[in-house]
């Protein structure tokens, strides 16, 4: 018996320090991202080059801010339409769906989330691209709006699957008070499920936002190449460009130390920042709705 408890307790102590080094390493390994990125921008940093709206390499004129505003847009494009569609999808699997389907489906939806971007990017060169330019009457369907949707169709998956894990979470007891207390099923989701399951749901949504923000290939098939904020700033059926479509666009052609290339890097960071923030926020939000369930 002894034997065996010292064989425990020597895996347990293993473990601890397998997990605590893995936890080390990711964090070591965000700091030196961090770092070299900070490195790589110094001089950008310091003259100030990306507080103005024109990008032009050739006049040393790296401005940002159309690249950050067609982030920004994209991604509210693609929130506003895929959050409403995955909640009440979720609930619905959740809530309604039969158990001996609801496997299968989540098992499709898994899938989906799985799907290369480039898939997506095609399907939006190919298919939503075009309709938009019929629709419309333009003379190219690669604009902001077809960016957002091709990019809500790929964070439906994310958030309906992880939202559906918030409501399906919630323990029973919750479910059969609320009944008892003679609400209808309808009232009980929206009355009582749904606070419990709030905070997951909107770190759910955060972690799609953090995928919105840092996808390329599927924005950059889709969205156009124009460095410009659109006037008015409300047209999305003009092309723009995001940080990820611009990085994707000229990295890899920019000498590498140049200007040009500390740019783009900064670029990155601020990325890298906003992504971070994210996450941090969907891990405060998750460990909030815990404390619900206490």
């Amino acid at each position: 018996m002894s034997h065996k408890r010292a064989t425990s307790v020597l895996f347990n102590k293993l473990g601890k320090i397998y997990i605590f080094s893995s936890a080390a390493i990711s964090l070591l390994i965000c700091i030196l991202i961090f770092t070299t990125l900070l490195l790589n921008t110094k001089e950008v940093y310091s003259r100030g080059l990306f507080f103005t709206l024109e990008w032009n390499p050739s006049k040393e004129l790296f401005g940002i801010w159309p690249m950050i505003f067609g982030s920004i847009t994209v991604t509210f494009i693609a929130l506003t339409l895929a959050v409403p569609i995955a909640l009440f999808t979720s609930i619905y699997t959740a809530e309604f769906l039969s158990p001996r389907y609801r496997f299968f489906v989540k098992s499709l939806l898994e899938l989906l989330a799985g799907i290369p971007s480039i898939i997506y990017g095609l399907i939006g060169v190919a298919f939503f691209s075009l309709w938009i330019e019929n629709v419309f009457d333009l003379e190219s369907g690669r604009t902001i709006l077809c960016a957002g949707l091709i990019l809500a169709i790929m964070i439906l998956p994310t958030i309906i699957t992880l939202s559906d894990d918030a409501f399906s979470h919630i323990p029973q007891k919750y479910r059969e008070a609320s009944l008892g207390l003679g609400l209808y099923r309808y009232e009980m989701i929206f009355s009582c499920l749904w606070p419990l399951a709030k905070n997951n749901v909107i770190g759910a949504t955060l972690l799609a936002l953090g995928r919105a923000l840092g996808e390329t290939m599927a924005v950059m098939l889709v969205i156009g190449s124009l460095d410009k904020i659109p006037t008015p700033f409300y047209n999305w059926l003009t092309s723009g460009q995001t940080i990820t479509s611009k990085l994707g666009r000229e990295i890899s052609e920019t000498p590498f130390g140049s200007l040009h290339f500390q740019a783009l890097i900064f670029m990155a960071l601020i990325l890298f920042l906003i992504v971070l923030v994210l996450i941090l926020l969907s891990q405060y939000f998750s460990r909030h709705s815990e404390r619900l369930y206490e």
